[in-house]
């Protein structure tokens, strides 16, 4: 009997479950097409949220199946581009998707209408223990303390070197920086279900500039310590360069991970100063009063 390696059912797996996945988005943005054609006026279907969504399916194709899997095992500089994809790529183009609804059209119609029943349910003190402690748990500053700390504690040394040497402690690793990565973007994109409301523009911004740090500040001490090291099976160095595999993957963790959260908050920014911009301006007769034009504390 022939035993696959611990590496190639990792792989299988990963690969099944994005293609299936995939399948279930495909069905249900498909049946929510059909279903929107069918309501006059018909409207446009647009198919961006589908392509940002298998955008983010491929770019995880690329970080668990492709040849970076096999190297983030054995180089530190391609452990912090998966973790750069897992972390914040893959989870921005997914949730940018608004990918819940579509997902669930593309459960069968009884699971379908379960699901989306129990997540327009408010909730309340009438919920079940269970209902409140996820509601607890995935709320934004619990989300955003959760994701520090994820990202942090993979990083320490000894808690690295295991996922080095087991498969499995590696693959817990990368499936939990991705289920914080993805409850952080929810926040972030405002996607549905908004069952802790939508937070002021201003929160969200500051929200998405706090994201960018913790892998940042992990390439920031590695510049600064390069004598860390973790203990991977190999290493390079450019010739001509103190530069060796350590010191590029701290350089592409300290200069180019966050990027994606720079961007959403640079965007979030220009939202909410483009929607303050177009508020229409108060009437005359609303600001022009004998009472708004007293000075504070002076009485006739």
């Amino acid at each position: 009997m022939t035993t696959w390696p611990e590496a190639t059912l990792m792989r299988l797996l990963a690969a099944t479950g994005i293609f299936l996945v995939g399948v279930v988005y495909v069905r249900g943005w498909r049946q929510m097409a059909r279903e929107r054609l069918r309501r006059p006026p018909a409207a446009p279907v647009s198919t961006r949220p589908l392509w940002q969504f298998m955008a983010g399916l491929a770019l995880l194709a690329v970080a668990l199946i492709s040849p970076l899997g096999y190297l983030a095992t054995q180089y530190f500089s391609a452990r912090i581009i998966q973790h750069m994809l897992v972390v914040a790529s893959i989870p921005s183009l997914i949730m940018l998707s608004n990918p819940v609804v579509p997902l669930a059209y593309g459960l069968p119609a009884r699971q379908r209408d379960a699901l989306l029943a129990a997540l327009r349910r408010p909730t309340d003190a009438a919920s079940g223990r269970l209902r409140r402690a996820v509601h607890w748990a995935t709320s934004p500053g619990v989300t955003l303390l959760t994701f520090l700390c994820v990202c942090w504690f993979w990083y320490d040394p000894m808690i690295h070197g295991a996922t080095l040497r087991y498969g499995w402690v590696h693959a817990i690793e990368l499936l939990s920086l991705f289920g914080v990565g993805l409850l952080n973007w929810w926040h972030i994109t405002a996607a549905w279900p908004r069952t802790h409301g939508t937070m002021h523009p201003l929160v969200r911004i500051i929200y998405a500039f706090v994201s960018i740090w913790p892998v940042k500040l992990v390439g920031l001490a590695l510049l600064f310590f390069p004598e860390m090291n973790y203990g991977y099976p190999a290493t390079f160095q450019f010739s001509g360069l103190h530069i060796n595999d350590y010191n590029f993957g701290a350089m592409i963790a300290w200069i180019v991970s966050g990027l994606a959260y720079a961007v959403a908050a640079v965007a979030l920014a220009r939202q909410w100063l483009g929607e303050e911009a177009d508020k229409p301006a108060l009437p005359e007769s609303v600001w022009a009063t004998d009472e708004s034009m007293n000075v504070p504390g002076l009485k006739r």
